[in-house]
Order: C-alpha cells, then structure tokens, then sequence
C-alpha cells in the first residue's frame, strides 16, 4: 500500500502552504524534537498589520529566556505573560469586519485557551484544530513518539522508514540540504512541494484591499471561511 509522508516542524499558525503540504499526504509528522531557534516560524506569524493596511505586522508567542536556545521545541517553554490575549485583541481590532471573522476568532480563541506550557504543545494543537475545521483528515503524529535519531537527511529518513513511508514530499526550503538518492535506494519515492501561492479576495466590511500573501492561515479563513480549502488547493502543482 502507498503512504505518502511529509515532515516539518510545527510552526505557530501556519501560511496557508504549510496547510496544502498536509492535504496532500497520509501522514504528516512534527518535527518537534529539534532545537528551537528564533526568529523563524516557530513562535511567530504574519497577519495583516491593520485593517486597510498594506503592511503585515507579528504575532509572537514569547518563549522562556532559559529555553531560547538549545532546547527542542517540543519542550521549549511558553513564557508567563498576557500575550494570548494581545493576540486576540490585535487579531479582532485587524479583522472584525471581514466576512468570516466570528470563524477565524474562534479558531484562535480555541487555540489559545488551554493548558499548553510548550512551543509544541501549543502548535501543534492549533494546527490540528484548524485541520479539523479545513476538513484535512491526514493523520498527524511528532516525531519525538518515534525515537528516530540523527540529523537532516538521517532523521528525516530514519522518520520515514520509521512509518513505512513509499514517498516523501518534501518543502522546496529543505532541497539545499536533502539527499534524495538516500531515500530512492530506500525505496521511497521524494518529490518536493513546489507550491505557487494563489491570490485571493481580501476585504474589509466589502472593501476589497491589496493583496497580501504569505500571512497567517487565519486570514484567509476569516476571508474566506468554509471555502478556504479550496482556495488553499489552488497553488498545488498539476503534476501533485
């Protein structure tokens, strides 16, 4: 049987491609027993910086002094200081006028309102919760459940034999390190995402705006709402 498997470190409220990369595979796998880095997207995402704004602007999840350095992000630690609700508000102040906010509002509350102390907890809980709201059922695991070691290529592999994968998709990001005759002479097929990020409507109580891409998922659901799938689907490759 095919099993096609993807693996990324879960990042905090995704682009959209991050969700297009889910949908398309059996599996996806957290790569959450890697170190946590800043200044990536592990903690952090864009949304649009004000409601008719053109610029974008950063939610960010504050991590524990301690654990900003040389600490996985399954275990990285979420620091204690009113940032869900800062999130929640900048979010609601952005978005309250959009077709499908009370949608997009309620995925981040459900979110953020939790018992989550880590990084990966939080992550990639939310993912999960807005999976379930796409409609994406590919099954999701993290890494650190399986006991794989290693390094870049090593782990990545070690990971995919590990769920008895047949092909693996990789993000375009990781090409500049992958060994991908190291997979094929496992007999596992490799292929990258090659995602080409679609355009879509973005308004304001029926202001149409310019465009902004590469911003959190939440924006494209609080555009969109049940319809963001689909519209996600449209920067997949005809040959996926």
């Amino acid at each position: 049987m095919k099993k096609k498997v993807s693996i990324c470190q879960p990042h905090y409220l995704p682009w959209i491609g991050y969700f297009e990369m889910i949908d398309r595979v059996e599996l996806f796998v957290f790569l959450d027993d890697v170190d946590f880095i800043k200044r990536e997207w592990k903690n952090r995402n864009k949304i649009r910086k004000d409601a008719r704004s053109a610029d974008t602007k950063w939610l960010s999840v504050p991590i524990e002094h301690t654990d900003q350095r040389g600490t996985w992000i399954r275990d990285a630690r979420i620091a204690d200081t009113p940032w869900r609700q800062q999130h929640m508000d900048g979010f609601r102040h952005v978005y309250r006028r959009t077709a499908h906010f009370a949608d997009a509002f309620e995925l981040l509350r459900s979110s953020l309102e939790g018992p989550q102390v880590t990084l990966g907890d939080l992550n990639v809980g939310s993912i999960a919760t807005i999976c379930e709201y796409l409609g994406i059922t590919t099954a999701l695991e993290r890494s650190s459940t399986t006991g794989c070691e290693g390094k870049k290529t090593d782990k990545l592999l070690s990971l995919a034999k590990s769920v008895n994968a047949t092909s693996y998709l990789a993000n375009n990001g990781s090409a500049a390190y992958l060994d991908e005759s190291r997979f094929l002479e496992a007999g596992i097929d490799c292929a990258y995402q090659d995602y080409q990020h679609p355009d879509y409507g973005q308004a304001h109580g029926g202001e149409e705006l310019p465009f902004l891409s590469h911003l959190s998922i939440l924006d494209l659901i609080a555009n969109h709402g049940p319809d963001a799938l689909e519209v996600l689907r449209e920067g997949r490759p005809s040959h996926a």
